[in-house]
């Protein structure tokens, strides 16, 4: 009887003698990710990442609306910036304290520090809305808004300005008077100067036609009112 082979004889002819055959390239991949570890996410804990992810998102997109806008470095332009600002504020959420005239105008100058020797209270072209005090870029002021046949709102703002310059190259001649016709924002601005007060009327009047009614709308606000200082 022929001896067995011993182990290690038996297992060096089996490696000489049987064909070898490379693994899949499948295969290996599939064995390698099965021996590296697993990180097992909790159902709870993604909700909670995405739902912060949101919160994140939405926090981002109101800062970016709600940082302010870089003020420009002329004080006239500051000034303009600010009025238009009131009067959107006024278009989206109406006037603070509605007030009529003349009986606002005690009120009115002793929270403003402005009085109004006279005021235009509207007529068939220009109705009048409300009064109310305002505080623009650390200046006590005075708002009046108006509305005219179209819809369109007028806001006449006045603030103590001593020592304000008027933007020359923006002046236009209108009646008697050269204020400076201004825009900003899709808005535009009337701006003059009375003693030590700047007046402003502001409103979506821009195109040539509105134009020409704003110039008038200037003309009837400025001939019927008169700001001082008290």
């Amino acid at each position: 009887m022929t001896d067995p082979l011993s182990d290690e004889t038996l297992g060096s002819r089996l490696a000489a003698e049987l064909p070898r055959h490379a693994a899949p390239v499948r295969l290996r991949h599939t064995v390698v990710e099965a021996g590296r570890p697993r990180v097992h996410v909790r159902p709870w804990l993604s909700a909670a990442l995405a739902a912060s992810g949101t919160a994140l998102v939405l926090f981002l997109v109101f800062i970016w609306f709600a940082l302010p806008r870089i003020s420009p470095a002329d004080p006239v332009q500051r000034l303009v910036r600010s009025v238009v600002s009131e009067h959107t504020r006024t278009l989206m959420w109406g006037a603070r304290r509605p007030d009529v005239i003349p009986a606002a105008l005690p009120w009115l100058t002793q929270e403003s520090g402005i009085g109004l020797n006279r005021v235009f209270a509207g007529d068939e072209r220009l109705t009048f809305v409300s009064a109310e005090p305002v505080y623009l870029e650390q200046r006590r002021g005075i708002a009046l808004h108006y509305r005219d046949e179209d819809g369109h709102l007028l806001t006449y703002v006045v603030l103590p300005a001593p020592g304000l310059p008027m933007p020359e190259r923006q002046r236009v001649q209108v009646g008697r008077w050269r204020p400076a016709l201004l825009s900003d924002g899709g808005f535009s601005v009337w701006v003059w100067k009375q003693g030590d007060l700047a007046c402003f009327i502001v409103s979506d009047m821009i195109s040539e036609t509105d134009l020409g009614s704003f110039r008038e709308y200037f003309v009837r606000v400025r001939v019927a009112t008169e700001p001082v200082i008290r």
